[in-house]
């Protein structure tokens, strides 16, 4: 199973109780080593500074990533964002941004009959693209957060409603939003109803998280929540929405279970947030126990 990722990599500066680090980030990074883990093929299709650092590239490559589709700018730096971390608080700031990816950036035809995930961070995937994408793709999943993202004076990220959210709504199979997202998006409004307002704009499928609460799961029919899975310990949550999304959108396309996909994505973030970045991603076998207590547990609302 091909998936292509198409969004930024992105240099994270994160802040955590004063402490700073560096990492490798952005949904198609957090998207394509849950999609290894799930036994697909990951295709990142991106564009990256000169500055980008290059054991992040060796990593990907080293992991079983395909890198064919990631390009390198000479005009504009590598995007980079810095996250503040107090408490359960987050406040995102944009350091840099690189450029938009284009339709000739993008494999057409090799991704005909594909998942495409649409990870884009800071609108750096244009809906013309995602359409000229939906036209080809068997199964096309996009993350809204690039399409409500603003960026204040102080560079400082708040979410604000678009019109390019809905337009990629339309274009979409299923639709991953944090419950913050949906809410810039629609007002406010309980989390379910926010997912259901996604499927009226022309998702098949919505996907509304809320973090440790668990998130709701929408179709036409019906909208179910779905518990998180149960973990040892919290290290960061970073890449959370990332791998629920990727993995419900593998898992789905593989078993057409709507319930089974929301099983495994949960179990698999339960294990994401135990450690920093990627390393705490497990392979799919290693899931069943903890993705059959969340199947239990699973509700039709």
């Amino acid at each position: 199973m091909d998936v292509f990722l198409l969004g930024h990599l992105v240099v994270d500066v994160l802040v955590v109780r004063g402490n700073v680090r560096r990492s490798l980030g952005g949904t198609v990074t957090y998207g394509a080593i849950a999609a290894l883990r799930h036994r697909a093929k990951p295709y990142i299709i991106s564009k990256i500074g000169l500055d980008f650092p290059d054991e992040y590239l060796l990593f990907l490559a080293r992991s079983g990533v395909d890198t064919t589709y990631i390009s390198v700018s000479k005009d504009l730096p590598t995007t980079k964002f810095k996250l503040v971390y107090e408490d359960s608080e987050r406040t995102l700031y944009l350091l840099s941004r690189c450029e938009d990816i284009l339709s000739s950036d993008v494999p057409l035809e090799k991704i005909r009959g594909s998942i495409a995930v649409i990870g884009a961070l800071v609108g750096e995937v244009a809906p013309s693209v995602v359409q000229e994408i939906s036209e080809r793709a068997s199964l096309v999943v996009s993350d809204l957060q690039g399409y409500l993202r603003r960026v204040g004076p102080d560079r400082r990220v708040y979410l604000s409603s678009s019109r390019e959210a809905l337009l990629v709504i339309s274009l979409s199979n299923i639709v991953h939003a944090e419950v913050s997202e949906a809410k810039a998006l629609f007002g406010d409004a309980p989390p379910q109803q926010l997912a259901r307002k996604i499927v009226d704009e022309g998702a098949a499928i919505a996907l509304v998280t809320m973090g440790a609460d668990g998130g709701y799961v929408a179709t036409k029919e019906k909208v179910f929540f779905v518990p998180p899975a149960e973990t040892n310990r919290v290290v960061d949550r970073t890449g959370a929405g990332d791998v629920f999304t990727t993995v419900f959108a593998i898992e789905y396309q593989r078993s057409g279970d709507i319930k089974e996909a929301a099983s495994y994505a949960a179990a698999a973030v339960s294990y994401l947030i135990e450690k920093p970045g990627v390393d705490g991603l497990r392979n799919r076998w290693e899931l069943s126990r903890r993705a059959e207590k969340v199947l239990e547990s699973i509700k039709e609302i």
